[in-house]
This record gives C-alpha cells, structure tokens and sequence, in this order.
C-alpha cells in the first residue's frame, strides 16, 4: 500500500486519493459551485464510546467549510478544524467501495 503524508498530519493511501479523483470527476458537473467536503466525528463518551462516521459531501464553496480546503493529489476539499485534528495521524483508506479511518 503506498502512503502519503498531508503538511495538515493526516494520512492517506493511493487507493483514496483515486477514489476522491473518481468521485470528482463522476459528479462535480451536476455541482456547480460546489466543493468535496470531508466529514468525521469520533464518539469519545457514553454509549458510542470509540464509534465513528465519516461523510463525504458537497457542500457551496460560498459556505464556510470551504474556506478551510486542503489538496490531496491536486483533489481539493473541504475540511472542517475539528475534522483535521481528528483525522491527524489516521491514515484514510479506500477499500472494498467504502472509506476506512485506521489508527
């Protein structure tokens, strides 16, 4: 598996970024005006202790997601603080058509 490393800390495999430029490239002319936004919550208490979601959507690059955009693989999305600090150090991997967060 061949791995990249973001300035921002996160980590992601080839096979993501090729499922980002896909999703791009299959969707982005029915979304004018729009940007990939990357969405990941980690449950830390309760119930859902250690539970997590990931969305991926587009979202108006007039919004305020898409001041906070990074590049991976010439790929641009958005991504909020609290996801950047919650992806960093995770590796994002794309795998048997879902994406996988790993420690």
């Amino acid at each position: 598996m061949e791995l990249h490393r973001h300035p921002s800390g996160l980590y992601y495999s080839r096979q993501f970024a090729d499922y980002l430029r896909s999703k791009q490239a299959e969707e982005e002319a029915r979304h004018p005006g729009e940007i990939l936004s990357l969405e990941y919550v980690r449950c830390r208490e309760g119930e859902q202790a250690g539970a997590s979601w990931l969305r991926l959507a587009w979202v108006s690059l007039f919004s305020k997601m898409a001041e906070q955009c990074l590049d991976i693989e010439a790929i641009r999305i958005a991504l909020h603080r609290q996801t950047q600090r919650g992806l960093k150090n995770r590796l994002l991997h794309y795998a048997d058509g879902q994406v996988l967060v790993k420690r």
